[in-house]
């Protein structure tokens, strides 16, 4: 089963693991077929398409479950939805062949819309918000496995927009790449523009696949 899935403000500050956990748990109360993994500490057959970072909130979460017996969504839905916690909602469930390529391994990009608090006009937004997509490289540092690697930031960029200014804060729409064949988040995106001191939100909004239509 491929669960589209939420996880609001009320977990935001929960770990990818720990949301992991509180699907098991979930999926256990509920009384589902949970399938788990033949090995000595045997694990639910589970699969989250990709980490949420800490505080960050998912519109449009996507989780694999494998079931030892079939099970129609509606039928896991109705089940379900009585035991979720408040910050968890399902959107919807669909059967999904058991061959099919993980969600981890078919993820390509994400959706995010992020609100800034900023003094900077909407001119002088939309010109840093150009003057990135125009570049034709943006070198920057991160750090991985304990040590400081440079990479460059606009091939992992595929849209900026500012799409709202007003009382103190801009939303940006950004689509940027995720998955195994480049990951980035959105605040390495904030400190190409400037804002990387700014007070954020961030939901992801989507994950797109391989099989999606961009």
């Amino acid at each position: 089963m491929r669960i589209t899935f939420s996880k609001g403000r009320q977990l935001k500050y929960i770990s990818h693991l720990d949301l992991a956990l509180a699907w098991t748990r979930v999926l256990r109360r509920a009384g589902v077929p949970l399938a788990y993994s033949q090995v000595y500490n045997p694990q639910a057959n589970t699969q989250l398409a990709s980490g949420l970072p800490l505080g960050y909130t998912g519109a449009a979460e996507v989780m694999d479950v494998i079931f030892t017996d079939r099970m129609a969504p509606e039928e896991f839905i109705a089940c379900v939805d009585p035991t979720l916690p408040e910050g968890l909602s399902i959107a919807r469930a669909e059967e999904v062949p058991l061959k099919s390529p993980s969600p981890q391994s078919a993820l390509r990009q994400a959706v995010y819309r992020i609100t800034v608090e900023t003094s900077l006009t909407e001119v002088e937004l939309n010109q840093r918000v150009a003057n990135l997509m125009a570049s034709d490289q943006l070198e920057q540092q991160r750090v991985r496995r304990g040590r400081v690697e440079t990479f460059d930031l606009r091939p992992l960029v595929d849209d900026v927009r500012l799409e709202a200014i007003g009382d103190g804060q801009a939303v940006f729409f950004m689509r940027l790449s995720a998955g195994q064949h480049g990951n980035v988040r959105p605040d390495a995106v904030l400190a190409a523009l400037g804002l990387e001191d700014a007070f954020v939100q961030v939901e992801r909004t989507r994950l797109l696949f391989e099989f999606d239509s961009l």
